[in-house]
């Protein structure tokens, strides 16, 4: 084992981006988790293996067995590979699938929720900080009973102290209802019957939580239900728009009226529009924008219109934002590189990256590092729902990342104490100090 090597599989990691299940919905699920629940995104891999033929079937025991054998050697089954033989010493195969269930219960028994993410995440995965998807957004229990609540009583103890929060409210960038705007009534209590009133709840909101203290950016996982390419309405465009969607109660009122393709038209026009308002507010609180770029999750995403190259008009306008720009935009990772390279204010993030391609995600920072100032890079975010499959997320990233560093030191284009350099950065110090925590 070369020295490089040693030092990246040994080093703590910036988790930039996760899904991790709360506390109390962990343990809502305890009596189920079985072999099934090592899979993460390998189930989705399951359903492309399958072919039409599993359309409409769960992902179960008897998929995963007639499917894994293909689906083992992509990067999302190598990571269920290593997480079973690093936590359980058993390889992730049909004839032990009964022998991991009962090594994942045992391993989980006695233990309290916190004590398991501990173990998983900082112990073993050594996920020293993680960024947490999900949780303060506009619907989230947090706010059951309103923002003051919220500020008046502080966050509950779900998730361990070295997490932090992204703020995520899509449906209001793609909107064919008042379904979002109801949301944010509710939040805030707050009645919403014009455009302003709209935009000053939605900073409510992320004002509330930022009261928390665990606010560290805002998040754009919009490509999920549109593109990327963002328009700049006006006042009175918006709220021309806004008029119409504040009208219809659901999106299937406005398809029996005739005026779905109406509503789904002012609905894109008010989303730019609140788009660029929480632009404005990242500007001037000096808050991080996180932004879904590239291949999505699952199976029959649409990847028309996720490129990271679409944003640069908003890039360019929004020159003081800074821009952690997700998933290395993969498959086109080379346009991020040059877009970080080229934006002052674009951090690039191979979060999810080494999961879904290992050898593109090697390639990838191998090319970057040539090309991008090295604290503009965040090399890794497990971006998983449950705390174990961070255990070969991690790890993976980890060996794809000292084969790159171990080739430029025996190339000679670095020595031994730059290739350790450039991994504290990567790995763990530029994403502290893009968020201003502290170690």
């Amino acid at each position: 084992m070369s020295s490089i090597r040693e030092y990246v599989l040994e080093h703590e990691l910036f988790c930039h981006h996760d899904h991790h299940r709360t506390y109390s919905d962990f343990d809502a699920a305890r009596a189920s988790y079985s072999y099934v629940d090592l899979l993460g995104y390998a189930g989705a891999d399951l359903v492309s293996a399958a072919g039409p033929s599993l359309l409409g079937t769960p992902i179960d025991g008897a998929t995963t067995e007639a499917w894994w054998p293909m689906v083992r050697t992509t990067g999302y089954g190598r990571a269920v590979l290593m997480t079973a033989r690093v936590l359980f010493d058993l390889e992730y195969k049909a004839d032990r699938f009964d022998d991991i269930t009962a090594a994942l219960q045992a391993y989980i028994k006695g233990k309290t929720a916190a004590q398991l993410y501990d173990v998983l995440v900082h112990t073993v995965s050594r996920n020293t900080w993680t960024l947490q998807d999900g949780w303060f957004r506009p619907d989230s229990p947090l706010l059951a009973e309103g923002v003051d609540a919220l500020e008046a009583n502080g966050l509950p103890d779900d998730y361990p102290d070295s997490y932090r929060f992204a703020f995520r409210f899509d449906g209001l960038l793609d909107m064919v209802d008042a379904g979002p705007i109801a949301l944010l009534e509710r939040a805030t209590d707050t009645p919403i019957h014009r455009l302003d009133q709209l935009v000053g709840a939605l900073y409510r909101m992320i004002d509330a939580f930022g009261t928390t203290g665990r606010l560290a950016a805002l998040k754009i996982g919009m490509a999920y239900q549109r593109d990327l390419v963002v328009g700049d309405p006006t006042t009175h465009e918006a709220e021309l728009a806004f008029s119409r969607i504040r009208s219809r109660n659901t999106f299937y009122d406005g398809i029996q009226q005739g005026n779905g393709a109406v509503d789904a038209q002012a609905g894109r026009a008010l989303g730019d529009y609140m788009f660029h308002r929480m632009m404005q507010y990242a500007c001037e609180h000096d808050l991080p924008v996180q932004i879904h770029t590239g291949y999505l999750a699952g199976n029959w995403g649409s990847l028309n219109g996720t490129k990271a190259s679409n944003l640069i008009p908003i890039l360019n306008k929004y020159r003081t934002v800074r821009f952690d720009l997700f998933h290395a935009s993969w498959p086109w990772t080379s346009e991020l590189g040059a877009i970080a390279k080229n934006y002052p204010n674009v951090w690039a993030d191979m979060c999810w990256a080494w999961t879904m391609n290992p050898t593109e995600s090697e390639r990838a920072l191998d090319e970057w590092l040539d090309g991008v100032p090295y604290n503009k890079i965040f090399a890794y975010g497990a971006d998983t729902g449950l705390p174990w499959c961070n255990v070969g997320y991690s790890l993976q990233a980890k060996l794809g990342i000292a084969r790159v560093l171990d080739r430029k030191v025996a190339n000679g284009f670095y020595d031994l104490g730059t290739a350790r350099e450039i991994a504290d950065r990567i790995m763990i110090e530029n994403g502290i100090e893009f968020f201003g925590l502290e170690e």
